[in-house]
């Protein structure tokens, strides 16, 4: 492999990233993953948070690096690379406007660069060689990358959500739509010669014709494509991608040679299996636009607001509120301009409350839920038709909506889970509801060991292989009753109890001998002795603390069942609790 070239990758986002999405992410490509603040290069090599490595990676340099101030703004969809000339990618106009990798030249640089796959949608890209990144909007945008022989080249690329269909282009060989002769006629006045970039001889008068399509813009498409003025459908719950669209023509730089061009450097048969496997799942599509449903008559979910124009259609459909939880940066990220949909808002006597959760993070949705179910309760009981939204609709909105009918209107958890689901295609976070609620309770019943069970927490003592393990503490019949641990293999011996919410001091009987992990937290009790200490559930709060969590090798586990009526009494005081202790003007927590 070449040392020439170079592969940079940046994440500009400091949310925390989706596993699920991750794991979509990287299922295809063993060479590189991603953890919350740790970037594994290969096996070997590992950068953290706010830091910057370079390393070679079978003869490739490497560059990677993460920071709040990056340069190019990009979505958690996007990365960039750096190649050297020749770039080795064929890329395809599709009949939509998008501009996407279709093929790799075998021991190319993109390929060597083992990130890069077909199917990557080209968003932006250097103007020449190691000139300013811009956007790419249609094919005349990459000429100059196109035509040079020589220097490095930064593309942005998007990986696409779901994986790209390579067999359908497989099936289809090279063939483009009508070989790229496409012949299209509209009588639309308000299509210009102008937009659909074509010859200047042209009148632009209601009469238009054209026979190449590769010349045509991604607005002069979209134009086409409605000629009558027709808006697809707003209220819809499928945000599910479209079929890969036809292509319109297929284009590369010039080398000598033909070459082979091939999908990457995997067995097409093993990314065709993944492909089947992944069917089912929900994958987000920011250019499908703003996607929303009707839960109740005052509740509505969606994904986020991207224009002027998604505010005056949530305006038009009666919405006087919205409660939205994606963030500044995260709206920057996706290339929405916040203070532009703040202000449409105002314009539009729609109110904007702005409470950010981190994506794709369940402990800060669990934390933050309360808080959030209690600003939708005072705007409805303010009167106000509700938007719940977040970026992509699917996640914190609805787990907002389901905790609100749990909690407020007494629905049991999988009665309001499925009506939610029922209505909007989304997954909402249901271990967070139940940790959220649970933590609820616990304002009304503060430590009460000898409450119902609500988690499952399995206990881990790592020693010897043939010890003698045994557990004991505050629930063992008050330290008097050991439990004889489980060996899992090895030095691992686990045991399983079920606890209600609270703290507990614990032990290891160790072969007769009293002992305390030193892979658990310790803290010593009336009597000065130092035990392991546990402290399973939390407390809800209108202001919640964030507090770092201690290393610990126990796993701790929500447990959902019905709630018993006692139960349902305390969990709805608390919740209607918290909602009157926030000022219902400012929408903040009272003084």
């Amino acid at each position: 492999m070449s040392s020439s070239t170079s592969l940079q990758l940046f994440n500009s986002c400091g949310a925390t990233f989706d596993h699920d999405r991750r794991r979509r992410f990287n299922s295809l490509s063993s060479t590189s993953s991603y953890t919350d603040v740790t970037y594994i290069i290969n096996k070997s090599t590992t950068l953290k948070h706010n830091a910057r490595l370079t390393t070679r990676f079978n003869g490739t340099k490497i560059y990677a690096m993460s920071t709040n101030s990056s340069f190019v703004n990009m979505n958690l969809n996007e990365y960039m690379v750096t190649l050297e000339k020749p770039l080795g990618i064929r890329f395809a106009l599709s009949l939509d406007g998008k501009i996407f990798v279709h093929a790799l030249k075998r021991g190319g640089n993109a390929e060597k660069s083992r990130i890069v796959m077909v199917g990557d949608t080209l968003k932006k890209a250097s103007a020449s060689a190691g000139g300013p990144v811009v956007a790419v909007k249609d094919s005349t945008d990459i000429l100059k990358m196109l035509t040079e022989k020589t220097g490095s080249f930064s593309l942005v690329l998007e990986r696409p959500f779901p994986p790209f269909p390579i067999q359908k282009l497989q099936l289809a060989g090279d063939n483009t739509f009508n070989q790229g002769r496409v012949s299209a006629a509209t009588w639309n006045k308000s299509i210009l010669a102008s937009e659909l970039r074509t010859s200047s001889e042209c009148s632009g008068n209601s009469g238009f014709a054209v026979f190449s399509t590769k010349f045509l813009n991604s607005h002069g498409w979209k134009l086409l494509n409605n000629q009558q003025g027709l808006e697809p459908s707003r209220l819809q719950k499928d945000i599910l991608t479209q079929p890969i669209s036809p292509l319109v023509s297929v284009f590369s730089e010039e080398e000598p040679g033909d070459g082979e061009w091939g999908y990457g450097n995997f067995p097409l048969e093993e990314y065709i299996k993944a492909l089947e496997r992944s069917e089912g799942e929900l994958y987000y599509n920011h250019s499908l636009g703003m996607r929303y449903s009707k839960i109740t008559e005052q509740i509505f979910v969606g994904s986020c607001m991207q224009t002027e124009a998604d505010v005056k259609k949530l305006s038009s459909a009666g919405i006087t509120a919205v409660l939205n939880f994606q963030s500044t940066k995260e709206a920057e990220n996706w290339g929405i301009d916040s203070k532009l949909i703040n202000e449409t808002c105002q314009r539009s006597n729609i109110l904007m409350v702005t409470y950010p959760i981190k994506d794709a993070d369940s402990f800060d949705l669990r934390k933050k839920l309360p808080f959030s179910v209690g600003v939708l309760l005072r705007l409805l009981k303010k009167n106000h038709r509700v938007y719940v939204t977040c970026t992509t609709g699917s996640d914190r909105s609805p787990t907002c909506a389901i905790a609100h009918l749990h909690w407020v209107t007494d629905s049991p958890l999988h009665a309001a889970h499925n009506y939610v689901t029922g209505l909007h295609t989304c997954k909402p976070d249901r271990a967070a509801v139940v940790w959220a609620t649970w933590d609820l309770i616990a304002m009304v019943d503060r430590d009460k060991h000898d409450a119902p069970v609500s988690h499952a927490v399995t206990f881990v003592w790592n020693g010897r292989e043939g010890e003698d393990v045994c557990l004991v503490g505050d629930f063992t019949g008050n330290w008097k009753e050991p439990i004889k641990a489980t060996h899992k293999g090895g030095s691992r011996y686990e045991t399983e109890v079920r606890l209600p919410q609270g703290k507990y001091y614990y032990k290891y009987i160790i072969n007769g001998n009293w002992q305390h992990s030193t892979s658990s937290p310790v803290e010593r009790d009336e009597s000065g002795n130092i035990n392991n200490v546990i402290v399973i559930g939390d407390t809800a709060s209108l202001k919640p603390s964030m507090r770092h969590q201690e290393k610990d090798a126990n796993i701790v586990k929500v447990i959902e069942r019905p709630l018993t009526d006692i139960e349902r009494f305390r969990l709805a005081k608390a919740a209607r609790c918290l909602a009157f202790s926030i000022c219902p003007i400012k929408l903040t927590p009272k003084k």
